[in-house]
């Protein structure tokens, strides 16, 4: 430890050791120069010696207070308001002088104000001194220069020293200020790889959770296979065939999920795709099933891709078992459009012969896609063939 480096093993976070440090340093370099211009000025003029003596006087108290108690927040205040202060008095009262140096101590305050006391008194102490400074220009201006007379040499190199002195306290603010940014950059720059080596891991276990859900859905569906291979009534397996379909939905989500590599949102249209191949693929139809799938929307959010492919899975069941029974071959669309008022549209639709549903019909079925489609917060009409769903949020 030195002089010019204190003790500041009882501060505990790095910019409270910085601070303490950098009001420690400008204190005693205060001292220094305003003792030397207060000595300079004993015999010259009063009001100034009197002004140079005021600010030593401050800032010998502020050291004392610094060393004892250790809080440097209370010094950055008194410096800050007591500069200003003087700087502007010394402008308007003292007109004998040229002021230049005046005008370098604002800029230094206000350095300092944002340096050791934050950007919103930076600010403060700018419009301050702004006031101040108008202040001078319509009030006290004309005259100074009618009075300011040529200066002597040692005039002069009072004025150089001074103003020296002033712009190595800015460049010390400066370099601090440079300092902090470094330092909070190389903060952020360690817990940006920390964050993201956390982002990594997590997604890893994540696509681990959802693949083994994936594998514990494919198991049921598993069992319920072999089930199904048990029973002789058509009707059971066709129920079955149907439970199957709505595991396999939701197996197929977190498949797609754990492959994404955004697991926030999926992908629409190979998702239907996918869906849609195996729901035929099961459904052992017999002839071929052709898909148009067209949709504004690329991506879909998880809250709403498992009621959406539910509600698609009941879409495509209901056409296999109602729409081709006489038909040879098959065409499905399915739509999504985007909508300015009322969210998204969904259509869907295809080339079979439907049969008029009978009033009053609370068949499992129709009433699964009518409350699939409540969950999308919309509701539903159809028209023959075709099914359409107003929406209004797809979560993308």
């Amino acid at each position: 430890m030195s002089l010019i480096t204190p003790n500041t093993d009882a501060l505990s976070s790095y910019f409270a050791k910085a601070k303490y440090l950098m009001a420690w340093r400008i204190s005693l370099a205060f001292s220094v120069a305003f003792f030397i211009l207060t000595s300079v000025f004993t015999k010259s003029d009063p009001r100034v010696f009197g002004v140079f003596l005021t600010i030593l006087i401050i800032i010998l108290s502020c050291i004392i207070y610094l060393k004892t108690t250790k809080k440097f927040n209370p010094l950055f205040w008194v410096y800050t308001v007591s500069g200003t202060i003087l700087v502007h008095v010394s402008n308007n009262i003292i007109f004998e002088f040229t002021h230049y140096v005046d005008f370098l101590w604002m800029i230094c305050i206000t350095l300092l104000a944002f340096v050791g006391l934050g950007r919103k008194i930076g600010f403060i102490f700018i419009v301050l001194h702004a006031i101040g400074i108008t202040y001078f220009f319509t009030f006290s201006l004309n005259k100074h220069i009618q009075i300011l007379e040529v200066r002597s040499i040692n005039e002069i190199i009072r004025d150089i020293i001074e103003i020296f002195f002033a712009l190595a306290i800015i460049s010390y603010l400066l370099s601090q200020y440079i300092v902090f940014n470094s330092h909070f950059a190389n903060r952020l720059k360690r817990a940006n790889i920390q964050l993201s080596k956390k982002n990594e891991e997590n997604i890893v276990l994540v696509k681990e959770i959802h693949h083994r859900v994936k594998n514990n859905l494919q198991i049921v569906i598993s069992l319920l296979r072999l089930q199904k291979g048990e029973l002789k009534s058509d009707e059971a397996k066709r129920h079955f065939n149907e439970a199957i379909n709505r595991i396999m939905v939701m197996s197929l989500i977190h498949k797609k999920l754990y492959q994404e590599t955004e697991m926030a949102h999926i992908e629409i249209q190979p998702y239907l795709k996918e869906l849609s191949n195996d729901v035929i693929r099961i459904s052992n139809m017999g002839f071929p099933i052709r898909f148009k799938i067209n949709s504004e929307v690329d991506k879909i959010g998880l809250k709403t891709i498992v009621p959406l492919g539910l509600l698609i899975n009941e879409l495509l069941s209901n056409s296999i078992k109602h729409a081709f029974l006489k038909k040879e071959d098959g065409l499905i669309n399915i739509n999504i459009f985007k909508r300015k008022k009322i969210g998204y549209t969904v259509i869907y639709s295809d080339n079979g012969n439907w049969i008029e549903p009978k009033k009053n019909c609370t068949g499992f079925g129709l009433g699964l896609i009518q409350t699939l489609a409540e969950q999308l917060e919309g509701n539903m009409t159809r028209n023959q063939s075709e099914y359409t769903f107003s929406i209004k949020n797809l979560d993308n």
